[in-house]
């Protein structure tokens, strides 16, 4: 058994060094603790073990946890299933936008907490009510969007795209458009894009934006427009997919904020400003789009 817990110990420890969860690792090094306790008990030392067992499983795990309460969270909304945001073969939280908003809610000294929507549409109004302080979900600056919450600076350039199947060889110019029907998410920024196109039909009965470049692959719809970060990975994953044209000009990504927190918007500017000086922004930004 004595040699179970020694390998047990710098398991843990690792463990410990790779969560990014502060609190989670917190509870890694309180069962540390009390494996170093047995350790002891086992080695004939069971005044040392009681005060490891009481020190540093119980006394010194209640100060890490009011610290931490103290300390606070930054809740970032967002929606799932993206390079923005996902849970890696690990069941780690993942993504650019999760990387990003790690590293402001480290430098603020506070943890970031995850909250994800089941619907787009709830993103924006669940940060008006409260429910989140930041919204990281790749959602593109729109004027219509900005009358309700604020955007932070653009931090990741995009333009929308029309995107079929290869087996569709009746469209393959944006004029081929006209008569015919585009899929589309409502309160997205494809649906904007589309409705300045004339004498297209737009169906909104799809509910999810994550799934609609599946939906084209496997030929349930027949038409989309999409951000290009999307489409370009989209090809990845369905080769049949082919792009017909953008039909927007440069737009940029933002972090929503609520209207009532503008300093927060402040200290987020300032640091993705300096993230972009320091070399960060592109240290992330590589690791996700090569």
């Amino acid at each position: 058994m004595l040699i179970v817990f020694l390998i047990m110990l710098p398991v843990l420890a690792l463990i410990a060094l790779e969560i990014k969860n502060l609190l989670n690792a917190v509870i890694v090094l309180s069962a540390f603790s009390l494996v170093l306790s047995l350790i002891f008990y086992y080695l004939h030392a069971p005044d040392v073990a009681i005060a490891e067992a009481a020190i540093g499983s119980g006394f010194a795990t209640v100060i890490f946890l009011i610290a931490i309460k103290k300390r606070g969270v930054l809740t970032m909304l967002t929606y799932p299933h993206s390079r923005f945001f996902y849970y890696n073969d690990k069941g780690r939280p993942a993504g650019f936008d999760y990387d990003i908003l790690s590293l402001f809610a480290r430098k603020l000294g506070i943890e970031l907490e995850v909250k994800q929507v089941q619907d787009w549409q709830e993103l924006i109004p669940q940060l008006i009510s409260g429910k989140g302080d930041v919204i990281g979900a790749g959602m593109t600056r729109l004027n219509e969007r900005m009358k309700h919450v604020c955007f932070s600076d653009g931090y990741f350039p995009t333009k929308i795209v029309i995107v079929t199947n290869r087996e569709n060889t009746t469209t393959n110019f944006l004029s081929d458009l006209k008569g015919k029907i585009v899929t589309s998410v409502k309160n997205t920024s494809y649906l904007s894009a589309l409705q300045s196109i004339e004498g297209i039909e737009i169906d909104t009965n799809f509910s999810d934006p994550n799934t609609l470049l599946q939906a084209v692959s496997e030929g349930r719809i027949n038409t989309v427009a999409v951000d290009l970060p999307e489409a370009l990975a989209g090809h990845i994953f369905y080769p049949n997919l082919k792009n017909i044209n953008t039909i927007t000009d440069l737009q940029q990504y933002g972090y929503g904020v609520s209207k009532d927190k503008p300093e927060l918007l402040d200290k987020l500017n300032s640091f993705l400003k300096e993230i972009n000086q320091d070399g960060t922004y592109q240290k992330v930004y590589k690791k996700y789009f090569h």
